[in-house]
């Protein structure tokens, strides 16, 4: 499974790879282990911590919860548009969005903030955003700011502890086959 980003004018921009957990109300739930590559170009670094990636059923975002107390993001949303899935060669998934330069931040050490709304200002005009794209995505923003604030599901930890519970035992059975596959 490949969550890959896009920017507006087309050109590529992070590349998430990650194993599909299953989905509910929200949307799909994804797993991103620690030490994944995590790229885009002229960039790239391994997962300090594993996370969860919800895609939504509906909605013009994309949301990163971080597993990790120590990590400073807890909830990270980018803002997107024209969300899809597309079905890769061999079996596997690959969702495709466009980034909108906008993102919602529940941080430690911050609180919840709207973070970006220079580069989407500036990528408004730049990338020719149409206006009725703009409104709506401002729309989201403030709605995705009140969620989180209020700490609602599904950016609460009472609600992510079921994924984190599934990714935990889908790391174990893949280290378990790992460590057959050395035997």
């Amino acid at each position: 499974m490949v969550a890959r980003a896009w920017k507006y004018d087309s050109s590529p921009h992070w590349v998430v790879p990650g194993f599909y957990l299953g989905q509910d109300k929200y949307g799909h739930w994804l797993h991103q282990p620690a030490g994944a590559l995590v790229a885009r170009p002229g960039t790239a670094h391994l997962a300090a911590s594993n996370a969860l990636c919800l895609i939504p059923h509906s909605g013009q975002w994309i949301a990163t919860l971080y597993a990790d107390a120590l990590e400073d993001f807890d909830v990270y949303i980018d803002l997107s548009s024209n969300i899809g899935w597309r079905r890769m060669k061999r079996g596997a998934w690959e969702v495709n969005s466009i980034d909108m330069d906008l993102d919602v931040i529940r941080s430690r050490s911050q609180g919840v903030f709207l973070d970006d709304e220079d580069e989407f200002a500036e990528h408004e005009i730049g990338m020719n955003y149409p206006a009725s794209l703009v409104r709506s995505i401002g729309r989201e923003a403030g709605l995705l700011l009140g969620t989180v604030i209020n700490n609602d599901a599904p950016f609460n930890a009472e609600h992510r502890a079921t994924w984190q519970s599934k990714a935990e035992r889908l790391a174990a059975q893949l280290a378990e086959a790992s460590k057959n596959l050395d035997n």
